[in-house]
């Protein structure tokens, strides 16, 4: 009785020992520098762009769009009206490339054969 009550317990403050551990590090393991937008810009992006990325607000990293540029990532405030313009665009540009995809996908025609309508013997 005694030894289920000692590994009990051992195993309570190695869960508490592992959760300081997480916590303190923000939830990555092995201190991973976190990578992530801290501040944000209102001013138009002028550079080409090739895509974006939303961020949630998850501190210290802040609610931003993440556009990206040919010279890099760029960090822009999420209710500016150019940013959710460039959103549409993009987004429009993205349907289109996969419809585009899809409507040139070579399609095998499914086989008119079965089993059920054989004529042999």
């Amino acid at each position: 009785m005694q030894l289920n009550q000692k590994m009990m317990i051992s195993l309570a403050a190695i869960a508490v020992i592992m959760s300081v551990m997480i916590t303190g590090t923000n939830g990555q393991i092995y201190n991973k520098p976190i990578e992530c937008c801290t501040t944000v810009s209102t001013k138009e992006i002028t550079l080409p762009i090739t895509g974006f990325k939303l961020q949630k607000r998850n501190p210290p990293c802040v609610n931003a769009v993440i556009f990206f540029t040919t010279e890099g990532p760029r960090c822009s405030y999420w209710k500016e009206s150019w940013v959710k313009q460039k959103i549409q665009e993009l987004k429009k540009i993205q349907l289109q490339e996969w419809e585009t995809k899809m409507d040139s996908t070579d399609s095998t025609p499914l086989s008119t054969a079965s089993p059920y309508n054989s004529t042999s013997a």
